[in-house]
């Protein structure tokens, strides 16, 4: 696609749900992993790292967007999908540095042509104004919620290719029904059902 890091930022405001979301797990990592590091705790901050990468970016973001980056031309969407895998990866690279000497030399190297040494770079630092806690808790359920149905899809034997025309949740609690509620269509489309149906009352059920 002649992807160019240096080109005009996609604006914050303007990117979709999923980036957003990944831009605050990312910072939520910096300033976590920055604290590990100012503790010593070089193995809390591997597992931070670990946990990133493997569960929200690879398994979740990277997984759930590729279709973003099928397409031809270079839109705004795709843009910004480009965008923020990019900051991510280089971000990875500088605060595994530390710990993954070797390794992170090559991934940042790749990443940034004709640069310097990863290690002559400074830690990349929390950006407060984009840590958005509501909806990384919000993407936590949808995470939480598609792991159950696709166990209970594989229990009985239905097979997540097939579609399923509703999904019944129960509702406890109104702020979890509005988590749910922002990040419904990400669900839906990872567990292959149609719609939700909040049940306020299970009685019989």
């Amino acid at each position: 696609d002649g992807f160019d890091p240096a080109s005009e930022a996609v604006p914050y405001e303007h990117r979709p749900l999923f980036d957003r979301w990944i831009v605050s797990r990312l910072n939520t990592l910096r300033k976590n992993v920055e604290a590990c590091y100012e503790d010593y705790d070089i193995t809390g901050a591997g597992r931070l790292i670990q946990d990133f990468v493997c569960d929200d970016l690879s398994n979740w973001y990277i997984r759930l967007n590729k279709k973003r980056l099928w397409g031809s031309g270079m839109s705004e969407d795709k843009l910004s999908a480009y965008q923020t895998l990019y900051e991510a990866l280089v971000s990875v690279a500088l605060l595994s540095a530390p710990i993954a000497p070797f390794f992170m030399e090559r991934l940042w190297l790749d990443l940034v042509p004709g640069g310097k040494s990863v290690h002559f770079e400074k830690m990349p630092e929390c950006d407060l104004t984009l840590l958005d806690e509501g909806l990384e808790e919000s993407m936590a359920f949808a995470q939480k919620a598609s792991s159950m149905v696709l166990a209970l899809r594989k229990k009985v034997g239905i097979n997540v290719r097939k579609p399923l025309a509703k999904l019944l949740v129960p509702v406890m609690d109104e702020q979890v029904k509005e988590h749910i509620v922002r990040v419904q269509d990400i669900l839906l489309t990872e567990v292959n059902v149609k719609q939700i149906e909040y049940l306020h009352d299970t009685t019989g059920i």
